[in-house]
């Protein structure tokens, strides 16, 4: 993934999400709502499966809903109006970083695709999708916020659950942003 994104596009995501979470009047410790977020942005929010209302076959519903469909969350798009439908299925950390995914391909601007390519085959730009990865996780878990915590609490599971994310998510910006190598340096100096 880190090989797909621009020089200098971590630190400026990092800005940014502190920017967004400002306008939300989020606390350094504070979880990111991401329905809410989408709210504020006019973006409805709906479980897979609140689709079969609109008339959405319920054979089509079980295909993104099995266990080994991979879906997670996408965003649809018509004209200027987005829609984020996510699998209700997952856990709450999981769905938290599936919407915030998408929430980040909608302030980076990503230009929308077709879901599928010619041939049936799925449709992937790899630098949008790090580039949403790396801002989802920011906006969720700041690097500035994963630090606060690691160095009041340094509980990796208790940070997953202040923030509403899963551990691994919370594990992977704790030491994908440098977070753990320096709390590591800070406790070296101590000694």
């Amino acid at each position: 993934m880190a090989d797909e994104l621009p020089h200098g596009f971590k630190a400026e995501a990092e800005k940014l999400a502190l920017v967004v979470r400002d306008e939300l009047r989020l606390g350094l410790l504070d979880a990111l709502d991401c329905v809410a977020l989408a709210e504020e942005w006019g973006i409805p929010v709906v479980a897979v499966d609140d689709l079969r209302q609109d008339g959405v076959a319920d054979a089509h519903i079980q295909l993104l809903m099995i266990g080994g469909s991979g879906f997670s969350a996408a965003t649809v798009v018509s004209g200027t109006k987005r829609l984020i439908v996510y699998n209700p299925r997952h856990t709450p950390g999981r769905r938290a970083n599936s919407l915030a995914h998408e929430l980040a391909h909608v302030v980076l601007e990503h230009e929308a695709a077709p879901a599928l390519g010619i041939g049936g085959c799925r449709h992937w730009d790899g630098r949008q999708e790090a580039e949403a990865d790396w801002l989802g996780g920011a906006l969720l878990v700041p690097r500035q916020s994963a630090l606060e915590w690691m160095l009041r609490s340094g509980d990796l599971d208790a940070g997953a659950e202040q923030f509403g994310v899963s551990v691994n998510l919370f594990r992977w910006r704790v030491h994908h942003t440098g977070v753990a190598r320096q709390i590591a340096a800070r406790r070296r100096a101590r000694r």
